[in-house]
């Protein structure tokens, strides 16, 4: 492995301002308005009909409902909410349990917090499907002389009512999901083109930056591109967005990274800030006639690549016809070995949090395993810093719930308040998990108020604070402190995997092109797999870096240290894909003897070689791959071997 030098001490304010970070989002209306109708609405019904426990359950269940809706296609989110719902609905079977000797208890809650961590690795449904049975098995373990099959059958009643406001707003806005990311696509790959043709104006360096981004939307493009057809008459007149508009997007990018023609490149930035236009355009009007005029390309912009992927990938984007889009599975059985541990460290966790009913003495004890469930999620980022933000966004929540309490009547008031909380909800997780908690944790608060309605409920606030600091505490210690395979930071085997897909990469590129039609189609298939291969890993890494930031200790200081490799590497990949598409425009020779030799150097690099050493001799100063050799010294004099991060 390799890794760069750690600095002994890390300024407080790094780690503070990396656990404090507020990710900017733009406001889902959809989302919010559904969440916000979906948990008021019934409350407030319930309390005009004399119902209000009732109500309390349907609510409840739909706020669990909204905070596990993801910002994806209307077909991962009825796969969510069809997966979810019958799954968390049985966790208010435990309530049938909540008698039974606090060991058999304990181990009960054990092994079904077990079985929901491991459940997390069969996809993204069942990840939700895991979380919201331990949530709803919490309050069924605390909440005594309650009707369990009753609140079962209205959590049901709740997944219906939310599906039912889901496919209204599919009906109304059909290809939302697909226009958002569509539109952030087209203006990611405008912003790179703007960054490139400044790079070359200037030689500065944001190319990389721009291209991060490009790929980061092409990548949240494809997982939408997944949507089940729903085509309108109009949309073939419009715009559509299928596999093959995905490909042509993502030659455009390369052939971005690796033009040299200022003017080109700004062509292209105009013909595609005109397209991301278009197509915000239809959320406002899908009438036939309609359709805003892109500028068309200049007459000898199609000689170029660039200039023909843009043109093809503006043919494509208004083509029509049937989409041209396998379908994901919606179950991926990855039940990894993290995916195990992960589920092993929130067992040993929830049991002792279930534990707490003998040494929290105070009845609202279920919120310290709620606690627990919420912070332990493995797909939620840095285990440390959630366990911080989940207790100082619950100390803010409970602040606003016992204001609320103490300020607003009992009854359909209330209601409202749940309501507009819970409408904050979407924006706010998609935020940070500290805002998210400021949301839910009153919300829930003027739920569950109702199961002891009287004065004495504001106290639930302090109960609320004095759980979630015992819940964090469990996390921190026995999830995070006593397992050394959760604090390691795996910056250098994301990053050894990186270099080896950057080596492939570059090993293809340097191969010639053969005579045969087909032979030489199957190379570009293959080199443009390798290509989408190397960034993939180089956003994984960026993932993992940006997620070890928030750690505390030696694990953010390791993580801080890699900025400037992960940096290098950005631009290795970048110059690999520059000189790709040199190969491809025939300007430069094929050259596979000092194309093999370097892929091994960049593969040896990263410290986890996955080719047999080779002769390497020095690069020729004038050469196509000096650039790529240049830009490989700096990253290797960047990083040192090492057994593993420390």
């Amino acid at each position: 492995m390799t890794a760069p030098t750690i600095p002994a001490n890390r300024a407080p304010a790094d780690w503070i301002r990396a656990v404090l970070r507020v990710a900017p989002a733009q406001f889902p209306v959809g989302h919010s308005l559904r969440a916000g109708l979906s948990v008021g609405l019934p409350f407030v019904v319930g309390v005009l009909l004399g119902q209000t426990l009732n109500g309390m359950w349907v609510g409840l269940a739909t706020l669990l409902l909204a905070a596990g809706e993801r910002e994806g296609s209307y077909r991962l989110n009825f796969s969510i909410i069809a997966v979810s719902t019958p799954i968390a609905a049985c966790g208010y079977l435990l309530g049938f349990a909540q008698n039974l000797p606090l060991p058999a208890l304990v181990l009960i809650a054990a092994v079904v917090a077990f079985a929901a961590g491991a459940i997390a690795g069969l996809g993204s449904a069942f990840s939700v499907a895991g979380m919201q049975f331990l949530l709803v098995a919490a309050i069924a373990l605390g909440v005594p002389h309650v009707d369990w099959w009753t609140a079962m059958g209205l959590y049901f009643v709740g997944g219906v009512f939310y599906a039912l406001l889901l496919a209204i707003e599919m009906l109304v806005i059909p290809r939302r999901p697909q226009r958002i990311v569509l539109i952030s696509l087209l203006g990611a790959l405008s912003d790179l083109a703007a960054a490139r043709a400044a790079d070359l104006a200037d030689g500065g360096d944001r190319t990389v930056a721009a291209r991060r981004q490009a790929t980061s939307a092409y990548q949240n493009a494809v997982g939408r591109a997944s949507e089940l057809a729903a085509r309108p008459s109009w949309s073939t007149r419009v715009w559509v967005m299928d596999g093959e508009v995905l490909s042509a997007a993502d030659r455009v990018q390369a052939f971005l990274v690796a033009a040299s023609d200022a003017a080109a490149v700004e062509a292209a930035r105009a013909r595609l800030s005109a397209l991301a236009s278009e197509v915000a355009a239809t959320a406002r009007s899908h009438r036939r006639d309609t359709r805003p005029t892109t500028p068309p390309a200049d007459s000898g912009s199609t000689v170029d690549l660039l200039g023909r992927h843009t043109d093809e990938l503006d043919r494509l984007l208004h083509s029509g016809g049937p989409a041209k889009t396998p379908h994901e599975p919606l179950l991926t059985m990855t039940l990894s070995h993290e995916v195990m541990m992960a589920a092993c460290r929130l067992s040993l966790c929830y049991a002792i949090a279930v534990a707490a009913k003998l040494y929290f003495p105070f009845s609202h004890w279920f919120w310290v395993p709620l606690t627990v469930c919420l912070v332990m999620k493995p797909d939620f980022g840095s285990v440390f810093s959630r366990a911080v933000l989940r207790v100082l966004g619950t100390a803010v929540g409970a602040a606003i719930a016992t204001v609320v309490l103490l300020a607003v009547p009992k009854g359909w008031a209330i209601g409202l308040v749940i309501g507009l909380l819970s409408a904050c909800v979407p924006y706010l997780m998609m935020r940070s998990y500290a805002l998210q908690a400021v949301a839910i944790a009153p919300a829930v608060i003027l739920l569950v108020d109702v199961i002891q309605p009287g004065d004495a409920s504001a106290n639930f606030s302090i109960q609320r604070i004095g759980a979630t600091i015992m819940g964090g505490a469990i996390v921190l210690v026995f999830g995070y402190l006593i397992w050394p395979h959760s604090r390691r930071v795996w910056i250098s085997e994301t990053f050894a995997t990186a270099m080896n897909r950057i080596a492939d990469h570059l090993q293809l590129a340097a191969s010639p092109i053969p005579d045969s039609p087909a032979d030489a189609a199957r190379r570009h298939d293959d080199l443009v797999g390798a290509r989408r291969a190397a960034y993939s890993a180089l956003s994984d890494l960026q993932f993992r870096l940006r997620r070890a930031l928030a750690e505390p200790g030696v694990g953010g200081r390791t993580a801080a240290a890699w900025i400037p490799a992960v940096s290098a590497a950005d631009r290795l990949a970048d110059l690999v894909t520059a000189y790709a598409g040199q190969r491809h425009e025939g300007a430069i020779p094929a050259d596979p003897i000092s194309g093999t030799e370097m892929a091994w150097e960049i593969s040896e690099a990263g410290g986890a070689p996955d080719r047999p050493p080779a002769e390497i001799n020095s690069c020729d100063p004038d050469g196509p791959l000096t650039g790529i050799s240049g830009e490989l010294a700096h990253l290797t004099s960047l990083v040192e071997p090492v057994e593993a991060d420390r």
